[in-house]
This record gives structure tokens, C-alpha cells and sequence, in this order.
């Protein structure tokens, strides 16, 4: 038997080894074949959990109903708020109360602490007791307002079986809630509801974050409106019944079921998700597994980097220099000078200016914000395999020091500027190493141009190239630029070469 587990332990090595090392990006024969299976496994999960503790809410509530305690607490509650209206408590029925209470929120906690509250209402629609004694107490829900609220329809309509209302803002405890309503009887006899009120909270954990490969990988459950019933984690307060997903995909996911898609999401990025809907009592939700496109690529990369380099520096060196336009007449005005190997940090409206690119490499980081930093790397740099300078690390060193907080590190650019390309894979490795996306990462090359100028001020990020005659040649923008990210989703997609 162990020799038969030995055996079957390196035939699955051997199959997942192959699979590793068949090839980039179409280890399955697919490109994104392995996101969609981490998602699918993610996802999967999800699904699992939340359908644990749906069953485990609904056998609670249906338990609940039948509990002899819970008929008694909402018989005993019903007559004392009766008697209340009539006014005829005495103090010894008051007693009898208060010891009631304290005795069944003992009971509450062993039992059913599952549940945020029970609310108890009789068959006149009145609140007659509720563990947290919110507003909601002595509350008659299907009078006022409240016969407005998906709690207080539902009580007008005197449900006779079981009923789940969907998450909705719920007023008395400030916060989402859900509710389970039992009809309680006695004797066959209608004594009242319980709605047990089913926090958001305890859905929310399931899907936070727990250390998936991917840092933009996340799991979210919304309802067919789109609209998020757990929180993002690219946001900073509570997503929930607040944000939600692009609708152009949502009528599409609930009405496939279950499956995969190429979207734009919430924040106008582009992932891979897989989904699947999950039905819970008359409700619709969806399980979506996502993780942004960008990420995927660059993880791609980072994976075979030997092999994506040199595809990327053979696709770069192919393209031509992009059309110029003709050099720009700009306004003259005193700029912050960077010399060879310098790197300087200055706002837009003080300008950065570097000229006289030719062996060397100018580099330019935009943070978020009126401001950027400027290098003139030469071939001494690390960058070249050099040992004298080190302006990149240094730069990014201090763009997450001082300026970007690690959830504003993927809204940074980058521009690489260069007459050739010698010193791009370098520079690829140090922003890359540092966490950085090769969709944040723009090159433009001009094999013909002698040298390279870049002027950063508040009329933009102008580059201007000069011939082997000294004469202009014309200028570029940043958005005549190469971006690596979408070259890069051009390669995989070509597949590894025959």
C-alpha cells in the first residue's frame, strides 16, 4: 500500500512538473489557464463556506421556532406588552419579567448567539422583545414608517411559513441586516414571529482576504443588482450595500449560473473573474472570484523572466519609432537641471529637464500628485550592470518613504526613455522586484535619434529626439510610448513559438 502511495505521490509530481515546465502561459493550452484554476479553487471555497453557514443559520431559525423556550419568551412578552397598553402591570409581574429577560439572554448566548438579535412580535405587528433593545423595540412594524421597511412587509403579509429578507440597511442597528421570520404557534395557534437578525459581519469574514498568491486576487458576494454585500478590499470604509460591481457584467453572471469572464470591475480594471450564483431561500446572490489582468501578466513574467525578456526586447527592437511630431515650441521658463547620473524630485510647476541621452537611460516616475522624479542613468549604473550608481533604487526608495502608501504604489508610471534598449532589462528587474506592474511601465525608444531630451513641467512630459546631424528629429509624448503591460498580453496571447 505505501509503495502504491509512493508511486501515485511522484506520478502526480511528475504531472504537475510537466505541467510547470511545458511552457509559459499555455501550460494548459490556454493563456490565464492557471489564474482561472487558482480563481476556481478560490472560489469553490467561498461558495462552500457560505453555504455552511447559511445551513447552519437556517437550521438554527427552524429549530428556534420550535424551541419551547423561544414560545414561551414570546407568549409571556406578548401578554406583558398587552398588559401594558391596558395598564395593568402590577410590580410582581414586573419582577417576573426582568428575571424572564435575564434568564432567556443566558439561554440566547448558549444557543443561539448566531444570530445578532431575535426581535419577538406579536399578531399585532408590535415588537414585543428583542435581546439588544434597540429602536426597534415596542416598534409596531406594520404601522408608520416601519410598514415601509422589508421587515414590516413582510409582518403585514402574516407569513404563515418561513421567509429570509436579503440584506438590506436596517435603521435600528445602523448597519446591514438580514432576517429569518418564523411563525411561532402554539396549539396550532398563531402566537407571533421571531425574525432572527442575521449580521452582515458574519458573512463578511468569509470573504476577507487570507493571504492569496495574488495581492488584487479578492472574493466578493453581491446581490442581481450588482450591488456588494461583502466590503472590497481596495477600499478603505465598508463597501457593503455601498459600492458595486460594473451592471454591464451582472445580468450576464446571474443569468449563466456559473462560470468565467474577462471584465472591466468596479474600479475600472481589467480582470479575470469566475462566478457562481448561489440561491439561498428566494435569494439570488453571486460568488465572484477576481483578480486584476495587470497582475496576472506581470506574475506571468516574473515566472519564465528569461524567456518574457528576451520576447519583450526582440518585440520591442521590431517596432518602429512612433510617428513625431514636430518639436514643440514651448513656453521657456527656468526647470530644474538633472546631469548625468542625478535623479531629482520636483513639482510640475517648477519643471525637471534632462538632455543629452544617448549610451545612458532617462527615467521618469509620476507619483500620484503634481510632482515627478527625474534620472539620467548612465552606463555606471546598476542599471547596466554597473557599480557606481544606483539611481532607481534610490528613487523608489523614496517614492514608498515619503510620497506613496503601499495601496498607492500601483498608481505610479513610469517612463523609460532611451535611443536603445540596453539598458531596459535592468530596469525592468528593479521595478519589478519591487512590487511594481509592467502595465505601469511606458518605453520609448528611437533607434535613429542621436540623443534624447525629457522636460517635465506644467504643459506636460514632452520628449525631443535629436539626429546623428544634430538637427531635430521631432518629439514624442508619453502617450506615444510602448507600455510593457499591454506588449506583454500581445505576446502571451501568441503563445510560446513553434
Amino acid at each position: 500500500m505505501n509503495k502504491l502511495f509512493c508511486l501515485a505521490g511522484m506520478l502526480m509530481s511528475f504531472f504537475l512538473g510537466s505541467l510547470f515546465l511545458s511552457g509559459p502561459a499555455n501550460s494548459m493550452n490556454e493563456p490565464f489557464a492557471w489564474p482561472y484554476a487558482d480563481l476556481q479553487v478560490l472560489r469553490t471555497q467561498r461558495v462552500t463556506q457560505l453555504e455552511s453557514v447559511l445551513g447552519r443559520l437556517e437550521e438554527k431559525a427552524r429549530a428556534a421556532a420550535l424551541d419551547k423556550v423561544i414560545v414561551s419568551v414570546l407568549e409571556l412578552s406578548a401578554f406583558h406588552a398587552q398588559a401594558l397598553r391596558q395598564g395593568t402591570v402590577d410590580g410582581d409581574f414586573e419582577v417576573k419579567i426582568s428575571e424572564m429577560k435575564e434568564s432567556f439572554r443566558r439561554y440566547y448566548m448558549e444557543n443561539y448567539y448566531l444570530f445578532y438579535d431575535i426581535l419577538f412580535i406579536d399578531t399585532t405587528g408590535a415588537v414585543v422583545h428583542s435581546l439588544r433593545g434597540e429602536s426597534d423595540l415596542q416598534t409596531n412594524l406594520t404601522a408608520g414608517e416601519a410598514a415601509s421597511s422589508p421587515l414590516g412587509a413582510c409582518i403585514s403579509r402574516h407569513p404563515k411559513s418561513e421567509v429570509f429578507i436579503d440584506y438590506h440597511d436596517y435603521t435600528p442597528s445602523s448597519e446591514p441586516a438580514a432576517f429569518l421570520v418564523e411563525p411561532i404557534l402554539k396549539q396550532d395557534r398563531l402566537l407571533g414571529w421571531i425574525a432572527l437578525q442575521c449580521s452582515v459581519n458574519k458573512i463578511n469574514a468569509l470573504f476577507a482576504p487570507t493571504g492569496e498568491e495574488y495581492e488584487t486576487m479578492e472574493t466578493l458576494l453581491v446581490n442581481e443588482k450588482g450591488i456588494m454585500l461583502t466590503d472590497s478590499q481596495f477600499f478603505g470604509d465598508t463597501s457593503v450595500l455601498r459600492a458595486h460591481l460594473n451592471f454591464s457584467n451582472v445580468p450576464s453572471k446571474f443569468a449563466q449560473g456559473q462560470g468565467r469572464m474577462e471584465v472591466t470591475d468596479y474600479r475600472g480594471q481589467e480582470c479575470l473573474t469566475t462566478f457562481q450564483v448561489v440561491d439561498f431561500k428566494g435569494a439570488r446572490w453571486l460568488v465572484v472570484a477576481k483578480v486584476d489582468k495587470d497582475e496576472v501578466v506581470t506574475k506571468e513574467f516574473a515566472l519564465h523572466k528569461r524567456y518574457y525578456t528576451q520576447r519583450l526586447l526582440q518585440a520591442m527592437a521590431g517596432q518602429t519609432c512612433p510617428a513625431m511630431n514636430p518639436p514643440a515650441q514651448r513656453t521657456k521658463k527656468t526647470s530644474i537641471r538633472v546631469d548625468m547620473d542625478e535623479f531629482y524630485r520636483a513639482e510640475r510647476s517648477q519643471g525637471l529637464r534632462t538632455f543629452g541621452i544617448s549610451t545612458c537611460t532617462g527615467f521618469l516616475a509620476v507619483p500620484p500628485g503634481e510632482f515627478a522624479y527625474l534620472a539620467h542613468v548612465s552606463n555606471k549604473d546598476q542599471t547596466y550592470g554597473g557599480t557606481e550608481t544606483n539611481l532607481l533604487d534610490q528613487i523608489l526608495e523614496n517614492i514608498e518613504r515619503f510620497d506613496v502608501s503601499r495601496s498607492g504604489k500601483r498608481q505610479l508610471s513610469f517612463l523609460i526613455v532611451a535611443p536603445h534598449l540596453e539598458g531596459l532589462e535592468g530596469s525592468l528587474d528593479q521595478i519589478l522586484d519591487r512590487g511594481y506592474l509592467l502595465s505601469q511601465i511606458n518605453v520609448l525608444s528611437c533607434p535613429q535619434a542621436r540623443t534624447g531630451e525629457i522636460r517635465y513641467d506644467s504643459e506636460g512630459t514632452v520628449i525631443t529626439w535629436t539626429g546623428p546631424d544634430l538637427n531635430p528629429l521631432g518629439a514624442h509624448h508619453i502617450e506615444d510610448a510602448a507600455n510593457l503591460g499591454k506588449l506583454m498580453e500581445t505576446i502571451i496571447a501568441q503563445g510560446p513559438p513553434e
